[in-house]
């Protein structure tokens, strides 16, 4: 994001508990990494948006190729492309990966196109 700062682009950051250190809210501190305006971050204890990604994963959508645990998909990127809408299913996506860490080089030229 930094390298893209007049980049239009809305990131949805959904941070759940999958790991044992996981157990409550991420802290301010954890927040802070994804600092930029364009980011909008939530906290999904039950795993709700993960499990309707997983339900509504199929084709056209990609195949993750990582990122699931008991079933449920977690440090995962997904990028839509502009004006697409999620009405009774999910729409197909640009971009369907993780972890996201790995996935910069990916990443990066489905979210700012050259």
């Amino acid at each position: 994001m930094k390298a893209h700062p007049a980049g239009s682009v809305k990131v949805f950051a959904v941070w759940e508990p999958m790991l044992v250190t996981d157990w409550r809210r991420p802290t301010s501190g954890v927040l802070a990494r994804l600092s930029d305006a364009r980011v909008a971050q939530f906290w999904d204890p039950e795993h709700t948006l993960a499990r309707k990604l997983s339900g509504d994963a199929r084709e056209p959508q990609p195949k993750e190729e990582c990122c699931r645990r008991d079933g449920i998909l977690w440090d995962l990127a997904a990028v839509y492309a502009p004006g697409a809408m999620w009405n009774d299913a999910l729409p197909p996506a640009v971009f369907f990966d993780g972890p996201v860490v790995e996935m910069k080089a990916r990443l990066e030229p489905s979210v700012f196109p050259r």
